[in-house]
């Protein structure tokens, strides 16, 4: 099947009259790209149009009906991607599907890669043609979020089939999985500030008494229950194009220990008893009036642990957040994991909605290098046979927050969480060859080195707080990293690509920052080139809550 040839095409592209917004949209990005590999632009006509022996057909309409095909079983975005005689069908779900079945058809069949937002690889081609292809791909999570600064751009998000509720994707990207209060509510329905005074009895009792000061609330409190109730019904009124409303414990401990609250935990084996009997009844309350609603509540740190007889309803989603693992080692094979590796195979059996709250990045330290690179496979591959549905992995989203190999993680998530199969070490070096171009190599040389030390030392445990004296980064491994991309800046393709080159090398600049004496004269030429970089790559955070400025004048610099 040739599709264009020398700069011509017989083919029309073809979409329904009445095609959805990312229909329409998939269909402008297919004639776009097919004109920049080719140089031949495709007409898009309706299918009011006649059937013709040349078409890609685009979606549901009435030429693929001719056809015989159905495509009813693929959910919102499942596609096929078929040849029939002289036709191409791209088709699926309306919402997203037919349009994420155009950037698997581009991505599978002609190569190309969207790496950032600003970074593609579309190749160059005199001729497209196609052998006989049958696909049918149905994603394996229907919330997919690499939660990177890069990332929130709604292009790319779209071209890498990510569904992120915190991209900027329209309804010509098919929309989104769209959260209203994303997590940490409970002061959004109930503020201390605001009621504490008049009633101190809707928050947390610690050891005989109320407490204003980063309380929870009280989960067994009527009240409570009743303006919770009314706060989502609100939410639901004011973000009708929300998908998920949060109904979750704030970002501390200090869990009610009142007689009610503390006879259910007990009972339950579990602070998640009183938070998931809570939920329940919100969940319950919204049910009848909005059944394409669901509430979301988190088991996090004092609620991880799953209750024993209480089960989440099924309009109920459970993110559980492995904030306490270590990620140097796949999840279920490091006995640091082990309690986390208990409570998903306890929340997996009584929860046919359970997500996944992940962590991807050095939290203290964004510069700081974090191999993890090489589990993030295997971790995603643990959640979704553990009958996960959705999966936030959150990494560097503060604005300007680019931290180490932050586009690359963004780009290999992406990759994983639309299909969990997909060979990670493909993606790495895709991505490395299209974003470092000459320089790919000695930077994955370098990357090989600090995730061997880690994977292969079974006592060396990384937690999202690692800090510059971690046993990875040795004096070995950072003269030897220093020396690849030494290697790496002499043979950058050009000045565009030495920039990104000498981002990648900022996580070593930062430990020999961090770990040279104060008064070593190295130390200072160091900062010096560091800050130059810094400054010119507009990275503003040197962590998830102090910027970039607050560090160089705790340096004196």
């Amino acid at each position: 099947m040739i599709i264009a040839e020398n700069g011509k095409s017989k083919y029309n592209i073809v979409i329904g009259e009445n095609a959805s917004p990312s229909e329409k949209h998939g269909a402008n990005e297919l004639q776009m790209f097919l004109k920049e590999i080719s140089g031949a632009e495709l007409p898009i006509a309706t299918d009011k149009t006649p059937s013709g022996d040349h078409e890609i057909i685009l979606g549901e309409n009435s030429h693929l009906q001719k056809l015989g095909i159905n495509i009813d079983t693929l959910g919102d975005e499942g596609f096929i991607i078929r040849t029939f005689d002289d036709k191409l069908i791209i088709a699926g779900g309306k919402l997203r599907g037919t349009m994420y079945g155009v950037y698997t058809f581009l991505e599978d069949y002609l190569n190309c890669r969207w790496l950032t937002s600003t970074v593609s690889r579309i190749p160059k081609k005199d001729r497209i043609e196609l052998r006989r292809i049958s696909k049918t791909e149905i994603p394996a999570l229907e919330y997919r979020e690499p939660f990177y600064t890069d990332a929130f751009n709604g292009d790319w998000s779209a071209r890498n089939k990510m569904n992120s509720t915190t991209a900027r994707l329209t309804k010509e990207h098919g929309g989104k999985v769209t959260y209203s209060h994303f997590v940490h509510t409970f002061d959004a329905i109930l503020s201390p500030k605001d009621h504490f005074a008049e009633h101190p009895e809707y928050f947390s009792e610690i050891d005989g008494k109320r407490i204003s000061e980063r309380p929870q609330l009280c989960l067994t409190n009527p009240d409570v229950l009743k303006t919770a109730i009314e706060k989502v019904r609100q939410w639901i009124e004011e973000s009708p194009e929300a998908n998920i409303f949060s109904v979750s414990q704030n970002d501390w401990y200090n869990p009610c220990q009142c007689s009610k609250c503390k006879a259910i935990d007990d009972a339950e084996g579990s602070h998640s008893g009183t938070m998931l009997w809570f939920v329940n009844q919100v969940a319950e309350a919204i049910e009848k009036d909005y059944p394409d609603k669901a509430i979301d509540t988190l088991a996090y740190q004092y609620t991880r642990k799953p209750p024993k007889t209480i089960k989440p309803r099924d309009n109920v989603i459970v993110r559980l957040c492995s904030i306490e693992c270590c990620f140097s080692h796949p999840l279920d094979e490091c006995d640091v994991n082990a309690s986390f590796k208990e409570d998903i195979e306890g929340w997996s059996k009584i929860s046919d909605r359970l997500y996944i709250w992940d962590y991807v990045t050095d939290f203290s330290h964004y510069i700081l290098p974090f191999p993890n690179l090489y589990v993030l496979k295997s971790n995603i591959q643990f959640f979704v046979n553990h009958g996960v549905k959705g999966i936030f992995e959150e990494g560097n989203y503060s604005g300007g927050g680019k931290g180490e190999l932050a586009e690359l993680r963004a780009y290999v998530l992406a990759k994983l969480l639309w299909n969990p199969d997909y060979d990670a070490d493909t993606a790495i070096d895709e991505f490395l060859e299209g974003y470092y171009g000459k320089s790919a190599s000695p930077i994955r040389e370098y990357i090989n080195i600090l995730h061997g030390n880690v994977m292969c030392d079974k006592s060396l445990h990384m937690n999202i707080w690692a800090n510059p004296q971690i046993g990875y980064l040795s004096e070995d491994n950072m003269s030897l990293a220093e020396e690849l991309f030494g290697k790496a800046e002499k043979v950058a393709d050009n000045d565009e690509i030495l920039a990104r080159v000498l981002v990648a090398r900022l996580p070593i600049q930062y430990v020999r920052i961090s770990n040279l004496p104060a008064d070593d004269p190295k130390r200072k030429e160091i900062m010096q080139k560091f800050f130059e970089v810094v400054d010119k790559g507009g990275i503003t955070n040197i962590n998830e809550g102090r910027t970039m400025d607050a560090y160089k004048q705790s340096l004196g610099f």
